[in-house]
């Protein structure tokens, strides 16, 4: 996961939360469950976790990350790790499920990532996996950061030696929170980039609410992740999304 801050009217945000929402009302009860959280960041979702699961931990490359996580997120349930997540230092099927959110596109090694998952699952474990989408097989990321991205097929036959199935999701913002998104765009518009570095997002939002709301939409505090909608096989849309089983 992006290592964001978390700030409740940062759509962002609400959308990064919303996957963790949404894997815990796939995935029903995990009151006895030991949940990863790999590559955690923030730790926030990690931390939303732990309130319904047995045992929880988030691990993350970047130790400051951890040590800030560690600082705002704490449960007597839930620890974090400073762990490269392609050499994971756990025991063979030590947890029940693994929650990889936008992590795997910025992976030098993949298939060793993929393995590591498969590797610390239980036996009937899954993993709960998403990505950026690619609009087609080969094509270069916009984003610098990220080391390749993947259509469904490149991503089920990277999956498919660990996993006896995989169900396709994607998602999309609610009616709502696309309104807001083309309201902020506005905002957006308003400075270049370097200016609104130096804007702080609190007040970025501000504006954007006013304006949201002056054209008849909603404020981004009334923003929730209900606003954010997941589809089994859904095919437009630009976040792939997979549950795959452990055979």
């Amino acid at each position: 996961m992006e290592r964001r801050r978390e700030l409740n009217t940062d759509t962002q945000h609400i959308v990064n939360l919303s996957a963790y929402v949404w894997a815990l009302e796939w995935l029903g009860s995990v009151r006895e469950a030991r949940i990863l959280d790999a590559a955690c960041g923030a730790g926030f979702g990690s931390y939303s976790v732990a309130e319904s699961a047995e045992w929880v931990v988030g691990v993350d490359l970047s130790v400051s990350a951890i040590i800030e996580a560690g600082i705002l997120y704490r449960r007597s349930n839930l620890s974090f790790a400073a762990m490269d997540c392609s050499r994971l230092g756990f025991h063979d099927a030590r947890f029940d499920a693994v929650f990889s959110f936008e992590t795997i596109e910025h992976v030098s090694d993949d298939y060793q990532y993929v393995g590591e998952i498969a590797r610390v699952l239980r036996p009937g474990g899954r993993l709960v996996l998403s990505t950026p989408r690619a609009p087609f097989q080969g094509a270069v990321p916009e984003n610098p950061y990220h080391v390749r991205e993947y259509t469904w097929g490149q991503l089920e036959e990277l999956l498919a030696p660990h996993f006896q199935s995989i169900v396709r999701f994607g998602r999309r913002l609610g009616p709502r929170l696309a309104r807001v998104e083309e309201d902020l765009d506005r905002v957006r518009r308003l400075a270049p980039p370097k200016v609104r570095q130096i804007v702080p997002r609190r007040l970025r939002h501000v504006l954007g609410s006013m304006i949201s709301r002056s054209r008849g939409g909603v404020g981004l505090e009334e923003v929730t992740v209900d606003d954010v909608e997941y589809v089994e096989g859904l095919e437009e849309t630009s976040t792939l999304l997979a549950i795959c089983q452990r055979p």
